[in-house]
Protein backbone atom coordinates (compact mmCIF):
# COMPACT_ATOMS: atom_id res chain seq x y z
CA UNK A 1 0.00 0.00 0.00
CA UNK A 2 1.49 3.22 -1.06
CA UNK A 3 0.21 6.98 -0.85
CA UNK A 4 1.20 9.06 -3.59
CA UNK A 5 -0.13 12.41 -2.92
CA UNK A 6 2.93 15.22 -1.38
CA UNK A 7 2.14 16.30 1.82
CA UNK A 8 0.94 19.61 2.12
CA UNK A 9 3.28 20.80 4.43
CA UNK A 10 4.70 20.96 8.05
CA UNK A 11 7.35 18.86 9.14
CA UNK A 12 7.13 15.52 8.27
CA UNK A 13 8.54 13.03 10.13
CA UNK A 14 9.89 9.90 8.38
CA UNK A 15 9.49 5.86 10.29
CA UNK A 16 11.52 3.16 8.56
CA UNK A 17 9.60 0.29 10.37
CA UNK A 18 11.16 -3.54 11.00
CA UNK A 19 9.48 -5.72 13.00
CA UNK A 20 8.28 -5.28 16.88
CA UNK A 21 6.69 -3.03 18.95
CA UNK A 22 8.99 0.21 19.28
CA UNK A 23 7.96 1.23 15.86
CA UNK A 24 4.30 1.32 16.72
CA UNK A 25 5.35 2.98 19.79
CA UNK A 26 7.32 6.20 17.48
CA UNK A 27 5.14 6.39 15.58
CA UNK A 28 1.88 7.01 18.34
CA UNK A 29 4.77 9.40 19.58
CA UNK A 30 5.28 11.30 16.42
CA UNK A 31 1.72 11.78 15.70
CA UNK A 32 0.80 13.28 19.35
CA UNK A 33 3.24 15.84 18.75
CA UNK A 34 1.62 17.00 15.56
CA UNK A 35 3.73 15.69 13.24
CA UNK A 36 2.45 14.51 9.45
CA UNK A 37 4.26 10.71 9.53
CA UNK A 38 5.64 9.33 6.35
CA UNK A 39 5.66 5.05 7.22
CA UNK A 40 8.25 3.12 4.76
CA UNK A 41 7.13 -0.64 6.39
CA UNK A 42 9.35 -3.50 6.16
CA UNK A 43 7.88 -6.41 5.32
CA UNK A 44 7.82 -7.97 8.60
CA UNK A 45 6.50 -4.39 10.31
CA UNK A 46 3.15 -4.40 12.36
CA UNK A 47 0.50 -3.76 10.23
CA UNK A 48 -1.20 -1.59 12.65
CA UNK A 49 0.93 0.78 11.99
CA UNK A 50 -0.64 1.65 8.41
CA UNK A 51 -3.29 3.29 10.13
CA UNK A 52 -1.43 5.84 11.93
CA UNK A 53 0.53 7.09 9.30
CA UNK A 54 -0.33 10.13 6.79
CA UNK A 55 1.41 8.16 3.81
CA UNK A 56 2.02 4.16 3.77
CA UNK A 57 4.70 2.55 1.80
CA UNK A 58 5.74 -1.25 1.56
CA UNK A 59 9.18 -1.49 1.21
CA UNK A 60 12.11 -4.52 0.90
CA UNK A 61 15.21 -4.07 3.22
CA UNK A 62 17.70 -2.12 1.16
CA UNK A 63 15.62 -0.40 -1.26
CA UNK A 64 17.56 2.89 -0.70
CA UNK A 65 16.36 4.98 -3.98
CA UNK A 66 12.79 3.62 -3.20
CA UNK A 67 13.10 5.32 0.40
CA UNK A 68 14.45 8.38 -0.41
CA UNK A 69 12.11 8.59 -2.98
CA UNK A 70 9.00 8.44 -0.85
CA UNK A 71 10.82 10.55 1.68
CA UNK A 72 11.51 13.72 -0.39
CA UNK A 73 8.19 13.28 -2.12
CA UNK A 74 6.32 14.07 0.98
CA UNK A 75 9.34 16.75 2.78
CA UNK A 76 10.33 14.12 5.36
CA UNK A 77 13.57 15.52 5.70
CA UNK A 78 14.03 13.46 9.35
CA UNK A 79 13.62 9.80 10.07
CA UNK A 80 13.49 7.42 12.56
CA UNK A 81 15.04 3.93 11.86
CA UNK A 82 13.72 1.23 14.39
CA UNK A 83 12.72 -2.45 14.38
CA UNK A 84 13.92 -5.41 14.16
CA UNK A 85 15.87 -6.13 11.46
CA UNK A 86 17.43 -9.55 10.50
CA UNK A 87 21.96 -8.84 9.96
CA UNK A 88 21.40 -11.68 7.76
CA UNK A 89 19.65 -9.21 4.95
CA UNK A 90 23.08 -7.45 5.02
CA UNK A 91 24.53 -10.40 3.07
CA UNK A 92 22.17 -10.80 0.11
CA UNK A 93 19.60 -7.88 -0.15
CA UNK A 94 19.18 -4.10 -1.47
CA UNK A 95 18.79 -1.83 -4.51
CA UNK A 96 21.84 -1.11 -6.54
CA UNK A 97 22.47 1.75 -4.59
CA UNK A 98 22.56 -0.39 -1.70
CA UNK A 99 24.92 -2.76 -3.07
CA UNK A 100 27.12 -0.28 -4.01
CA UNK A 101 27.21 1.46 -0.71
CA UNK A 102 28.22 -1.86 0.71
CA UNK A 103 30.62 -2.64 -1.63
CA UNK A 104 32.44 0.07 -0.31
CA UNK A 105 32.89 -1.03 3.05
CA UNK A 106 35.83 -3.45 3.62
CA UNK A 107 34.19 -3.91 7.22
CA UNK A 108 30.89 -4.87 7.48
CA UNK A 109 29.95 -4.56 10.84
CA UNK A 110 26.93 -2.97 12.07
CA UNK A 111 28.17 -0.13 13.39
CA UNK A 112 30.56 0.65 10.48
CA UNK A 113 27.96 -0.19 7.83
CA UNK A 114 24.73 1.70 8.84
CA UNK A 115 27.83 5.06 9.67
CA UNK A 116 27.91 5.05 6.15
CA UNK A 117 24.62 4.80 5.74
CA UNK A 118 23.90 7.69 7.75
CA UNK A 119 26.31 9.81 5.79
CA UNK A 120 24.93 8.77 2.48
CA UNK A 121 21.61 9.48 3.56
CA UNK A 122 22.36 13.26 4.38
CA UNK A 123 24.20 13.44 1.62
CA UNK A 124 20.90 12.82 -0.12
CA UNK A 125 19.21 15.35 2.13
CA UNK A 126 17.87 12.74 4.81
CA UNK A 127 19.01 12.93 8.31
CA UNK A 128 18.39 9.90 10.75
CA UNK A 129 17.33 10.80 14.52
CA UNK A 130 16.98 9.53 17.90
CA UNK A 131 14.16 7.45 19.01
CA UNK A 132 14.76 9.33 22.38
CA UNK A 133 13.85 12.53 20.56
CA UNK A 134 10.06 12.02 20.39
CA UNK A 135 9.97 9.10 23.27
CA UNK A 136 12.38 10.16 25.86
CA UNK A 137 10.43 8.76 28.49
CA UNK A 138 11.83 4.95 27.00
CA UNK A 139 14.98 5.37 28.62
CA UNK A 140 15.90 3.18 31.31
CA UNK A 141 16.76 4.81 34.69
CA UNK A 142 19.66 3.74 36.90
CA UNK A 143 17.94 2.24 39.78
CA UNK A 144 15.89 -1.11 40.56
CA UNK A 145 12.62 -0.55 38.88
CA UNK A 146 11.10 -3.96 40.49
CA UNK A 147 9.69 -4.55 43.92
CA UNK A 148 12.57 -6.91 44.04
CA UNK A 149 16.21 -6.19 44.17
CA UNK A 150 19.05 -8.70 42.79
CA UNK A 151 21.11 -10.19 45.95
CA UNK A 152 24.75 -9.51 46.38
CA UNK A 153 25.64 -12.78 43.89
CA UNK A 154 23.28 -11.47 41.48
CA UNK A 155 25.13 -7.90 42.05
CA UNK A 156 28.19 -9.47 41.33
CA UNK A 157 26.79 -11.43 38.08
CA UNK A 158 25.30 -8.00 36.90
CA UNK A 159 28.62 -6.15 37.09
CA UNK A 160 30.59 -8.67 35.79
CA UNK A 161 27.64 -8.97 33.24
CA UNK A 162 27.73 -5.45 32.15
CA UNK A 163 31.83 -5.44 31.54
CA UNK A 164 31.46 -8.69 29.05
CA UNK A 165 28.58 -7.40 27.19
CA UNK A 166 29.92 -3.90 26.48
CA UNK A 167 33.30 -5.94 25.41
CA UNK A 168 30.95 -8.00 23.07
CA UNK A 169 28.53 -4.73 21.80
CA UNK A 170 31.73 -2.99 21.31
CA UNK A 171 32.94 -5.88 18.36
CA UNK A 172 29.45 -5.78 16.87
CA UNK A 173 28.32 -9.21 17.85
CA UNK A 174 26.15 -8.68 20.14
CA UNK A 175 24.42 -7.16 23.33
CA UNK A 176 23.19 -9.48 25.27
CA UNK A 177 25.20 -11.70 28.00
CA UNK A 178 23.81 -14.38 30.01
CA UNK A 179 25.69 -16.22 33.18
CA UNK A 180 25.40 -17.24 36.38
CA UNK A 181 27.73 -16.89 39.62
CA UNK A 182 30.18 -16.11 37.26
CA UNK A 183 30.05 -18.36 34.85
CA UNK A 184 29.10 -17.42 31.17
CA UNK A 185 26.25 -19.66 29.91
CA UNK A 186 25.56 -17.58 26.21
CA UNK A 187 26.54 -14.54 24.37
CA UNK A 188 24.68 -13.12 21.87
CA UNK A 189 25.56 -13.49 17.85
CA UNK A 190 23.52 -12.99 14.79
CA UNK A 191 20.48 -15.18 16.24
CA UNK A 192 18.91 -12.29 18.50
CA UNK A 193 18.50 -11.36 22.28
CA UNK A 194 15.53 -13.80 22.13
CA UNK A 195 17.71 -17.15 21.05
CA UNK A 196 20.92 -15.98 23.45
CA UNK A 197 18.00 -16.07 26.13
CA UNK A 198 16.97 -19.19 25.67
CA UNK A 199 20.18 -20.84 25.06
CA UNK A 200 21.34 -19.19 28.30
CA UNK A 201 18.98 -19.61 30.31
CA UNK A 202 18.60 -23.85 29.25
CA UNK A 203 21.84 -24.36 30.83
CA UNK A 204 20.57 -23.08 34.56
CA UNK A 205 17.48 -22.03 35.89
CA UNK A 206 18.37 -18.71 38.10
CA UNK A 207 20.70 -17.13 35.43
CA UNK A 208 21.22 -13.20 34.92
CA UNK A 209 20.76 -11.45 32.00
CA UNK A 210 22.25 -8.47 31.08
CA UNK A 211 21.95 -6.69 27.63
CA UNK A 212 24.27 -2.96 27.56
CA UNK A 213 25.56 -0.21 24.55
CA UNK A 214 28.43 -0.30 23.03
CA UNK A 215 30.56 2.23 24.27
CA UNK A 216 30.00 4.37 21.49
CA UNK A 217 26.88 3.63 21.38
CA UNK A 218 25.04 5.89 18.32
CA UNK A 219 21.78 6.76 19.66
CA UNK A 220 20.37 7.36 16.22
CA UNK A 221 20.14 3.21 15.89
CA UNK A 222 19.75 -0.11 17.00
CA UNK A 223 19.79 1.28 20.71
CA UNK A 224 19.25 -1.66 23.52
CA UNK A 225 15.74 -2.85 23.84
CA UNK A 226 13.44 -4.78 26.24
CA UNK A 227 9.88 -5.07 26.84
CA UNK A 228 7.21 -7.27 28.34
CA UNK A 229 7.70 -9.77 26.15
CA UNK A 230 11.84 -10.16 27.19
CA UNK A 231 10.18 -10.35 30.99
CA UNK A 232 8.04 -13.27 29.70
CA UNK A 233 11.10 -15.00 28.64
CA UNK A 234 12.86 -14.47 30.90
CA UNK A 235 9.98 -15.95 33.17
CA UNK A 236 9.71 -18.70 30.76
CA UNK A 237 13.57 -19.99 31.25
CA UNK A 238 13.68 -19.43 34.84
CA UNK A 239 15.78 -16.44 34.77
CA UNK A 240 15.77 -13.89 38.40
CA UNK A 241 17.40 -10.91 37.08
CA UNK A 242 17.31 -9.03 33.81
CA UNK A 243 19.61 -6.11 34.37
CA UNK A 244 20.43 -2.93 31.37
CA UNK A 245 22.82 -0.20 30.90
CA UNK A 246 20.91 2.33 32.54
CA UNK A 247 19.88 5.77 29.87
CA UNK A 248 20.83 3.49 26.47
CA UNK A 249 18.35 0.81 26.88
CA UNK A 250 14.60 1.39 25.90
CA UNK A 251 11.86 0.23 28.09
CA UNK A 252 8.65 -0.88 26.08
CA UNK A 253 5.59 -1.86 28.04
CA UNK A 254 6.63 -0.26 31.17
CA UNK A 255 3.60 -1.12 32.93
CA UNK A 256 3.24 -4.38 31.58
CA UNK A 257 6.79 -5.44 31.77
CA UNK A 258 7.17 -4.45 35.59
CA UNK A 259 3.74 -6.22 36.59
CA UNK A 260 4.98 -9.43 35.13
CA UNK A 261 8.61 -9.57 36.67
CA UNK A 262 6.90 -8.45 40.23
CA UNK A 263 4.22 -11.29 39.73
CA UNK A 264 7.55 -14.06 38.65
CA UNK A 265 10.03 -12.75 41.24
CA UNK A 266 12.13 -11.14 38.38
CA UNK A 267 14.79 -8.48 39.40
CA UNK A 268 14.99 -5.34 36.72
CA UNK A 269 17.43 -2.87 36.88
CA UNK A 270 19.03 -0.04 35.27
CA UNK A 271 22.53 0.13 35.90
CA UNK A 272 24.90 3.12 35.86
CA UNK A 273 27.76 1.62 33.71
CA UNK A 274 30.27 3.63 35.40
CA UNK A 275 29.38 3.12 38.93
CA UNK A 276 29.32 -0.75 37.79
CA UNK A 277 32.78 -0.60 36.34
CA UNK A 278 32.05 -1.67 32.74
Amino acid sequence: MRSDAASPGGDAIGLIAGAGSLPLVLAKAVKARGHPLVCLALEDADPSLLPLADHTYRVQFGQIEEVIAALKRHGARRVLMVGRVSRTDLVDRGDTLFRRWLSEATDRRDQTVFRRGLQRLHDLGVDIVSPLEFAPELAVPVGVLTHRAPTDIEWHDIRMGISVARTVAALDAGQTVVLKRGVILAVEAAEGTDATIRRGGSLAAGSVVVKAARPDQDPRFDLPTIGAQTVGLLQEVGATVLAVEAGKTLLLDRVEALTVADRAGIAIVGVDVAEAGG
